[in-house]
C-alpha cells in the first residue's frame, strides 16, 4: 500500500526493515503436527461370596487398534517454520519414526503402542 501511494519505495522499505521475511514453503507430503488417536477398551466383572467377599477380574487394553502416534508430549515437532529438520515444514513425509510415541513406563504412556492389563480386586 505504501509503494501503491508512492510513499516509499521498495529499497527505502527494505532498509527500514519493513518488510516481512519470506516464509519457507512446506514441503508437499510433510510431517504434521497430528492429534493423538487411541481406541482403549476396558473388561470387568463381579463375583461374589456370601456378601462378604467380592472378587472382581478386569482386562484392559489401551490402543486396541495399534494406531501409530507421533508428535506427543516428550518429543514434539517444533512450530517453527525455518525449515529445518523436526520443524514443522522441514519434516518431509507422513510421520518420522524418531518421533514416534514409545512404550514409556509401565501402562501409562500416553499414545503408545497396544498394551494390555490385568487386574484382579478382592473386596472383604
Amino acid at each position: 500500500m505504501l509503494i501503491n501511494d508512492g510513499l516509499f519505495t521498495a529499497g527505502q522499505l527494505q532498509l527500514l526493515g519493513a518488510v516481512a521475511p519470506l516464509v519457507p514453503l512446506a514441503p508437499s507430503n510433510e510431517a504434521n503436527m497430528d492429534w493423538l488417536k487411541a481406541f482403549d477398551v476396558s473388561l470387568n466383572w463381579v463375583y461374589r461370596f456370601k456378601d462378604r467377599v467380592e472378587i472382581q477380574p478386569e482386562v484392559s487394553c489401551f490402543n486396541l487398534l495399534n494406531i501409530s502416534n507421533f508428535n506427543g508430549p516428550a518429543n514434539p515437532l517444533n512450530g517453527q517454520l525455518n525449515g529445518n529438520f523436526g520443524s514443522v515444514n522441514g519434516t518431509s513425509g507422513e510421520a518420522p519414526s524418531w518421533n514416534r510415541i514409545g512404550v514409556g513406563s509401565g501402562v501409562f504412556a500416553l499414545g503408545s503402542p497396544r498394551m494390555l492389563e490385568f487386574e484382579l480386586k478382592v473386596k472383604f
